[in-house]
């Protein structure tokens, strides 16, 4: 399940580029819905336009902030340039005394070696070195860019030393498919690439991918592959999706969860 966070720019950017590996907040009825697995998609304010999803790892259960705070160390709740009386504060314009003794409070720890980000394409550099894996494999990659751009369409990367190591791009409501002939509410994954191998990146991607048909009540989810990427229909295969057809020089596949 995707759980979706506000944070103040400073909270934010203390996960993205520094040491806070905890989201601390109340344990109310949204928090006792999260489970260890799930996914939390942070956003940025104040105009919630910069996103990043991250994997719980563990969740850990206090009574109040005071207690939690002699448990955990500042710069894995925040950042050593805070104290926790000032962090306290801040909390605490949240969530008063009253509150924190009628619920509690909750440690969600993060899965931070694999920070999935969110964001428009238009935020994206068409000159990325992971770009120019597609533009060798589809002639028309420039079209489809700008295709891609002017419709503002999100996409789900990752990052190593400011160049992407993953993408992908999604498509719901899919409804004048050649590629796929059933009916129903359909989720297309219209790019997934990494090159990033061996951190469980693709196998996050596709859990993201299920959350999201999940609460769109999916029918269906395919993809085309190129018949001769081998690994990632190998990939693919090991999740559940299943061989449709092959439609020009790719395959289908799919899986179903109605």
């Amino acid at each position: 399940m995707i759980h979706i966070m506000k944070l103040k720019e400073q909270y934010f950017n203390y996960i993205r580029y520094g040491t806070k590996e905890y989201e601390i907040r109340l344990n109310d009825e949204k928090r006792k819905n999260i489970k260890i697995g799930d996914f939390i998609e942070f956003q940025k304010e104040p105009f919630l336009e910069e996103k990043m999803l991250i994997m719980v790892d563990d969740i850990l259960y206090y009574d109040n902030f005071n207690e939690l705070f002699k448990n955990i160390n500042i710069e894995f709740l925040a950042d050593s340039s805070i104290t926790k009386k000032q962090l306290n504060a801040d909390l605490e314009n949240f969530y008063s005394i009253e509150k924190q003794k009628e619920y509690g409070v909750v440690a969600i720890k993060l899965r931070k070696d694999i920070v999935i980000n969110n964001s428009s394409i238009n935020n994206i550099s068409y000159n990325d070195n992971i770009f120019d894996i597609l533009k060798n494999n589809y002639y028309s990659f420039d079209c489809w860019f700008d295709k891609m751009k002017s419709n503002n369409i999100d996409i789900f990367y990752t990052k190593k030393d400011n160049n992407m190591t993953s993408i992908m791009m999604l498509k719901l409501g899919e409804t004048d498919s050649q590629q796929f002939l059933e009916k129903g509410n359909i989720l297309k994954i219209r790019t997934l690439l990494v090159t990033d191998k061996n951190k469980g990146i693709g196998k996050m991607y596709l859990s993201i991918v299920d959350n999201i048909a999940i609460c769109n009540s999916i029918d269906y989810i395919y993809l085309t592959i190129k018949n001769d990427n081998k690994e990632l229909i190998d990939f693919i295969r090991r999740y559940g999706y299943k061989e449709y057809n092959q439609y020009n020089d790719e395959f289908v596949y799919y899986k179903e969860l109605k």
